[in-house]
């Protein structure tokens, strides 16, 4: 009896542990979360390329994709409404917007709170609602408080890691301390990336931008940026007429040099009002459309966020 017991304990210790499944809402999740399961597991995204959270719509497929994930990482019902229904008894479901100690902005009391950025932030200059009609499109469900673009911060990156590893490490005992390095590493490269990338963005704010949607404020806190105002609050709301002639006028007095578009709202109003102005338009990949899923992807988002706001000359 004591040697089948003794080969059972030893078949049950070489048998593979089946790696946990996670899945992330967007891609840039994706992206933290590949640096953090990596060697263990990769994974998944549930939005395809080119589809925004802000009005997706869910299909068969994905309510599988959901229910057979280990863990769900989702940023809350401020970016993926759709989420909320088919999480709502999910056992695994890591909602950013609620991880304790996370720094939030809130864009009705333009307040941050846990914000604890390091020394090199600075509180953005001016007014983020400054060339929009009001508070136009507040009432949107994802813009009415919690400004949900959380991945556009280094520092909100880095507690968004610290989640997931800590999340995999209760649920998968067995690789905690590779999750726990993978962490480590993970916050050594964006403190690595952050130095580099402050330097770059110095020279960007005295050159005065418009972009297309509030979306970008994690970043600009960070690096003490300040856009001169934005075409739209949310992606799937028109700016309105008032907004385009107070971006024109801005742009005739060169008040601002660049517009950064994204490459899955580029109407062609942002080329009709910068149209004769001296103003460049381009873009800003805010999801990491053309990055790789990898476990040094993020990295890689940075930095071509950042190179995409030097362009800004």
């Amino acid at each position: 009896m004591r040697i089948l017991t003794l080969i059972t304990a030893l078949l049950a210790v070489s048998l593979p542990v089946r790696a946990l499944e996670v899945l992330t809402t967007i891609k840039p999740l994706g992206f933290i979360a590949a640096a953090i399961t990596d060697g263990v597991s990769e994974p998944n995204v549930l939005l395809p390329t080119g589809a925004s959270p802000h009005d997706f719509s869910l299909r068969p497929s994905d309510i599988r994709s959901i229910n057979d994930a280990d863990l769900v990482v989702w940023v809350g019902p401020e970016l993926e409404g759709f989420m909320t229904k088919p999480l709502a008894k999910h056992p695994h479901a890591l909602t950013l917007t609620q991880v304790p100690g996370m720094p939030l902005f809130n864009y009705v009391t333009q307040e941050s709170h846990n914000d604890h950025d390091h020394e090199h932030e600075a509180q953005a200059h001016g007014d983020h609602d400054e060339g929009h009609e009001g508070h136009e499109g507040h009432e949107g469900h994802h813009h009415e408080g919690v400004d949900p673009h959380l991945w556009l911060g280094p520092t909100q990156a880095k507690v968004i890691a610290k989640a997931i590893a800590t999340e995999l490490g209760k649920q998968d005992p067995a690789n905690q301390a590779r999750y726990a390095a993978n962490l480590a590493a993970f916050d050594a490269k964006v403190d690595a990336r952050d130095e580099v990338i402050a330097g770059q963005m110095k020279a960007v704010n005295q050159k005065g931008y418009f972009v297309f949607h509030e979306a970008y404020g994690y970043w600009e806190r960070h690096y003490g940026m300040s856009s001169k105002g934005h075409f739209t609050v949310s992606p799937e709301r028109r700016p309105g007429a008032k907004t385009l002639v107070e971006i024109r006028k801005a742009l005739e007095e060169k008040q601002a040099r660049c517009i950064y578009a994204e490459p899955q709202f580029s109407p062609a109003v942002i080329e009709s009002v910068a149209r004769n102005t001296g103003a460049k338009v381009l873009l800003l990949d805010e999801v990491g459309e053309g990055v790789p899923l990898g476990p040094d992807s993020y990295l890689q988002f940075m930095q071509q966020l950042a190179d995409a706001f030097a362009q800004c000359r």
